[in-house]
């Protein structure tokens, strides 16, 4: 570990030595809102070069004398401006939009550079503008949908919110809102997700090479960023929908003589009214079932070199049959960001952010009412040092600081009804994070990325430990082949800010690209990762219901190390992009339930569930068509996602749920003319890992089921086709609304989100028992048209 830090900085020395300490620095902004830019290309004529982070900041080291700036970015015009420097100069940049570029299609520039000669690998791109040109299940866009058309990127059925990268389960991607995690993205069960597209500035998805800036989850990073808003000038813009409505304004603070705010401000809302229209059926008029949102965020500018920011989320959804069930669950995140531009070559932020999120489900039967109430939450403290050392170097170090509460279940009576109220223990743990990343240019082909997070985990008391007569709480028996449950023989006490267990572990990243030439490279990525918290499910997809539990004496953190390879290519000036890459995934300790598992209302949940190992392999094309009337991608993956854990299947390698063979997206998006855009997608992929039963017996007057090994099935294929039509207003007219019309699954496909079986009870028309058993299909939609009406103010 010594040797290795030594050599970092030795190295961080060489690209240090001799440069001339000639500085140009500052921000670029939109012109028209004042919005910083993420990822613009700011560079020199001696090809010397930077991009902007995500507050707009970009620094150039070059040397004395004359040159010529360069600001790329795409939809915007190049500045190309002149300048000559004799000491440390500041620069800000205000792009204008390029009108007479109709706008593009951009899934794999992450830095507002060609991937070509980007360092990045395995990371994708989806600018806010994108995500609502495509087409959507009852015409609103969804992030988490889109980014489903991504390589290496699948979902378990078209209903839900979670999403599996590279063959890892939804609870190994680490979700973002501002730098906030959202522990469940899902509203209306995963029909839709929490991210508005109408908050939402760009997307980023880290599926490999991941900065050690990130850590705390196993398979991806989704990075979601929301608009500033309009430096200005105030203004709006509406959607009404068939089942939700949405709204959003925006507008300057504190504006100067020139019309300037020194801050600005976002705030928008989203309620959906699906229950509405139940009074059409007297069976269902009582229920209720709707969501609603608030996004929010603001910055001020305390001087020219200190900004705050202050974000915040906040959702809900409620669903509820009289008389018999209720359930309600979301999401609270805020984050208070300051920023520091120390000088031209120092940037400087800290981050203090809130997540929590919540759930409670309530039996409504009559005599036996009851309600039960869960929640996680989680503090944070982020700082952040960002070193401009070079031209040909910059260097990032942090600390990360989260305290987690875990309150895994609670139980009260409602209603003075019997129910005896129990509370299970609180879990506390502490999470920390020390790491440091560095970017080289070597020569002017070979560039590098390097670092390392140390992780440290800690699970804290107050809290009873239960000993176990083996010291496990679970044996594996080989020659049935079960796990059986040990005996409890008593409980361990450990107090308040005493710690019960305590894991570290040293996580190195890598990536490299070589540039075979300014239209082709080659680039290759190795990243460890640890995930200390784990989500205890034995549904195929998140739900509400699901409970976080953090690693302790018998659950251990999960860990991974992925190395991908990939080549990238450029073809007729970026009009077309084209790369491919194959990784392979080694996961440890991944956990899976025991066969006949109960997680529910339970707290030894380590008695429900087994560690094993795993791995994930495939190989991702991906194909952008960047330019043009007629623009979009074609993806394609194929892949393998495989456990092998003793206790299932023999202990041999089974498919997880992840896992899927093939899978391809094809997205378009035309514009014909001024008024019309039309949009498609479609989605073809093999059906997910289920487990059939293979028989039935009778035991003691019971009918038991007879499965075949966990996950020897397939559901059948999967594969739909949406498609929209925006109609726009005509340019010379005072009108600002547009009208969106869209068909989810146009030729009705009934795709089975699962196979289950029963007896057939009916022959003719009469009910009788047959004896006989029947496969029956359960879908969630077929053909769904939808129209939206969006208007600005």
């Amino acid at each position: 570990m010594r040797k290795n830090v030594f050599m970092f900085f030795l190295l961080l020395s060489f690209f240090s030595y001799g440069q001339k300490k000639v500085t140009v620095s500052g921000y670029v902004e939109d012109k028209k809102t004042g919005e910083k830019l993420l990822g613009v290309s700011v560079y020199s004529s001696t090809k010397a070069g930077n991009t902007t982070n995500e507050y707009g900041y970009y620094s150039l080291s070059l040397e004395e004398g004359k040159h010529t700036l360069y600001v790329s970015f795409i939809g915007y015009k190049t500045i190309e401006q002149e300048i000559v420097i004799k000491s440390n100069t500041i620069i800000d940049f205000k792009l204008e939009e390029n009108s007479l570029i109709l706008e593009e299609v951009v899934v794999n520039k992450p830095k507002g550079e060609n991937k070509v000669r980007n360092v990045e690998m395995s990371v994708n791109t989806l600018k806010a503008s994108t995500i609502k040109k495509l087409p959507a299940i009852l015409g609103e866009p969804d992030v988490i949908k889109s980014i489903q058309l991504l390589p290496g990127v699948s979902s378990t059925n078209e209903a839900s919110s979670g999403f599996n990268v590279r063959g890892g389960n939804a609870d190994q991607n680490l979700i973002l809102l501002d730098d906030a995690t959202i522990y469940n993205a899902s509203h209306l069960f995963g029909f839709f997700s929490v991210f508005n597209s109408d908050a939402i500035k760009d997307v980023k998805l880290y599926k490999g090479g991941i900065p050690s800036s990130f850590g705390g989850r196993l398979s991806s990073v989704l990075d979601v960023r929301q608009k500033e808003g309009n430096k200005k000038k105030f203004n709006g813009e509406a959607g009404i929908g068939l089942i939700l409505s949405r709204v959003l304004v925006e507008g300057p603070i504190k504006k100067d003589s020139l019309g300037n705010g020194r801050g600005s401000y976002m705030f928008a809302g989203r309620r959906s009214y699906v229950d509405a229209f139940t009074f059409l059926d007297d069976e269902f008029k009582d229920n209720v079932l709707f969501f609603y949102d608030l996004n929010l965020k603001a910055n001020y500018d305390l001087d020219k070199k200190n900004k705050l920011f202050l974000s915040g989320y906040f959702g809900r959804d409620r669903f509820e049959l009289p008389k018999f069930l209720g359930t309600s669950w979301g999401n609270i995140v805020g984050t208070l960001r300051w920023t520091n531009s120390i000088n031209e070559n120092l940037f400087f932020q800290s981050s203090f952010i809130f997540s929590n999120y919540d759930y409670s489900l309530d039996n409504l039967r009559s005599g036996s009412e009851f309600q039960w109430n869960s929640n996680i939450t989680n503090f944070n403290f982020k700082p952040k040092l960002t070193w401009y050392a070079s031209s040909k170097a910059t260097i990032k170090g942090g600390i990360d600081f989260t305290s987690y509460k875990f309150n895994p279940g609670e139980i009260s009576s409602l209603n003075g009804s019997s129910i005896i109220a129990q509370k299970f223990q609180n879990n506390s743990a502490l999470e920390n994070g020390l790491y440091i990343d560095a970017e080289f240019d070597i020569t002017e082909k070979l560039n590098i990325q390097t670092g390392f997070r140390f992780s440290n985990f800690m699970r804290m008391g107050n809290e009873n430990i239960r000993l176990y007569a083996t010291g496990s709480p679970l044996t594996y028996d080989p020659i049935y082949g079960v796990y059986e449950e040990n005996e409890v023989i008593g409980e361990k006490n450990y107090g308040s800010g005493s710690i019960i267990k305590q894991f570290n572990a040293l996580e190195p990243r890598f990536s490299l690209r070589y540039l075979l030439s300014d239209q082709n490279s080659l680039k290759a990525s190795y990243n460890r990762m640890y995930q200390y918290i784990h989500l205890v499910t034995n549904t195929t997809s998140p739900t509400p219901l699901d409970v976080w539990t953090p690693s302790g004496p018998y659950i251990r953190p999960q860990f991974a190390d992925q190395v991908a390879v990939g080549y990238f290519s450029k073809i007729k000036e970026d009009k077309f992009d084209f790369s491919v890459e194959a990784y392979y995934k080694k996961l440890s300790n991944v956990t899976d339930f025991k066969d006949g598992a109960d997680l529910l209302f339970r707290e030894d949940v380590e008695t429900q569930i087994i560690q094993g190992e795993g791995r994930a392999y495939g190989i991702e094309f991906l194909l952008n068509k960047n330019k043009g009337n007629l623009t979009g991608w074609l993806s394609y993956t194929i892949s393998r996602s495989e456990n092998r854990i003793n206790g299932i299947n023999n202990g041999e390698f089974y498919a997880n749920n992840a896992d899927q063979l093939h899978r391809l997206n094809l997205v378009g998006l035309l514009k014909t003319n001024t008024r019309w855009d039309f949009g498609g997608v479609f989605t073809f992929s093999t059906g997910r890992p289920v487990t059939y039963p293979t028989g039935r017996y009778e035991q003691n007057g019971l009918v038991v089921a007879d499965y075949s090994n966990r996950n020897a099935n397939r559901l059948p294929v999967y594969h739909r086709l949406d498609i929209s039509a925006t109609l726009n207003p005509k340019k010379d007219s005072n009108r600002t609304g547009k009208w969106i019309f869209s068909i989810a699954n146009l030729y009705n496909r009934q795709n089975a989100a699962s196979i289950f079986f029963r007896e057939v009870s009916e022959v003719n028309g009469v009910e009788t028992a047959t004896g006989n058993t029947e496969a029956t299909r359960l879908s969630f939609f077929g053909i769904v048209p939808s129209v939206t009406y969006e208007f600005k103010f």
